[in-house]
């Protein structure tokens, strides 16, 4: 378990909430489609933080299905901050779509975010905790280390790496979430960290 961290299920979507914010980067390979808001997370961007990772099921789609997450957060006043009261934030939800399933919904996306679901696995690196999991073409791994964006895209590579081992043949997306909640990071724990994403995403 990772603090401020919730996985959710409903219908087709799998939603990695993250209320408070985690930095985060992705690896793109194979030119999917059926992504969303993956620019927030070049390093070079304003943006450092997302507030969830949203997997639509049936395509592009289902892509409608992350309006939902946004409204569920939105409701909650988690998100970037475009004004001076607690309402006015956007919240941020990179995504990537799998094409099994029916097209999710809005609905199924606010669902989601309601229903926790205990999907993945995780291990213990040092200090820090990692976890991850793996869906058709898509990746997650969520860390609670203190990482930058371009650290983040790093682990992500790693992970694609372990998907890729794990028979993966198609495009994919991958992504990396890191709640910065516990210790410092040094050049070995990120080695560490890729490493492990990496095995996570290929558990054999």
């Amino acid at each position: 378990m990772i603090a401020g961290v919730a996985v959710g299920r409903s219908g087709g979507v799998v939603v990695v909430l993250v209320p408070e914010g985690a930095v985060a980067g992705a690896d793109t390979r194979g030119a999917p489609l059926g992504t969303r808001e993956l620019d927030l997370l070049d390093p070079p961007n304003l943006v450092q933080r997302v507030h969830a990772v949203c997997v639509p099921s049936g395509g592009t789609r289902g892509l409608a299905a992350v309006d939902g997450v946004v409204r569920w957060l939105a409701e909650r006043h988690h998100g970037f901050p475009v004004g001076a009261e607690p309402h006015q934030v956007v919240p941020l939800v990179p995504a990537a779509v799998v094409f099994d399933g029916d097209p999710s919904t809005p609905d199924d996306g606010y669902a989601a975010c309601s229903t926790p679901v205990d999907l993945g696995t995780s291990t213990q690196v040092g200090e820090h905790t990692i976890g991850g999991l793996a869906l058709p073409g898509v990746g997650i791994v969520v860390t609670d280390a203190p990482l930058t964006k371009a650290e983040c895209r790093r682990i992500a590579l790693s992970a694609h790496d372990g998907l890729v081992r794990a028979g993966h043949r198609g495009p994919a997306t991958v992504f990396a979430l890191a709640t910065g909640h516990r210790g410092t990071t040094s050049p070995v724990d990120l080695d560490r960290l890729c490493s492990a994403a990496a095995d996570l995403l290929d558990p054999v």
